[in-house]
C-alpha cells in the first residue's frame, strides 16, 4: 500500500472550513503520482502509460484543516488493459475515513494515442501494490 501523507492547503477549504469535496480528487491523484515514482522513470508526459478514465468516491466525514491526514492507494483489480487503484483518505492519527474511492486506468500509449494490454513488466509492478 502506497501512503502518502497530505498538506491541507487554504485554498482546499470551501465556506464551511471544511475541504472542498473536488479537492478530494487531487489528493487521490497525489497517490497516483507516488505510485508513479516508484515503479517509472518519467523524463517526459508522453512517459506515463496510463490514462485515468473513472473515479468514484464515497465521502464519509468532512476532512478539516489541521487534521494530520493521508491517502492510501493500492491495486485492487488488474485486467488485460485496465485496473482499479482502490483508495481511502484517513486520518493520519486516528484511522478516521474521511473518503473511500476508486478509479480505474487504462495503459495508455501518448506517443500513439492507444489504449494497449498492459505489459508484462508494468503488471508485475501492479501485482505488487495489489491487496
Amino acid at each position: 500500500m502506497i501512503m502518502t501523507p497530505l498538506q491541507i492547503r487554504f485554498n482546499d477549504m470551501d465556506p464551511m472550513r471544511r475541504v472542498n469535496n473536488s479537492t478530494y480528487a487531487s489528493y487521490l491523484e497525489l497517490g497516483r503520482l507516488d505510485f508513479c515514482s516508484k515503479y517509472l522513470s518519467i523524463q517526459a508526459l508522453e512517459d506515463i502509460p496510463f490514462v485515468l478514465v473513472r473515479i468514484e468516491m464515497d465521502l464519509r466525514k468532512s476532512l478539516r484543516p489541521n487534521t494530520p491526514a493521508r491517502v492510501c492507494t493500492w491495486v485492487s483489480r488488474i485486467g488485460k488493459s485496465s485496473w482499479d487503484f482502490s483508495a481511502r483518505i484517513e486520518g493520519s492519527e486516528d484511522n478516521a475515513i474521511y473518503v473511500e474511492a476508486k478509479t480505474v486506468q487504462v495503459f495508455y500509449d501518448y506517443r500513439e494515442d492507444c489504449s494497449k494490454p498492459i505489459p508484462d513488466d508494468f503488471r508485475a509492478c501492479l501485482e505488487k501494490e495489489m491487496l
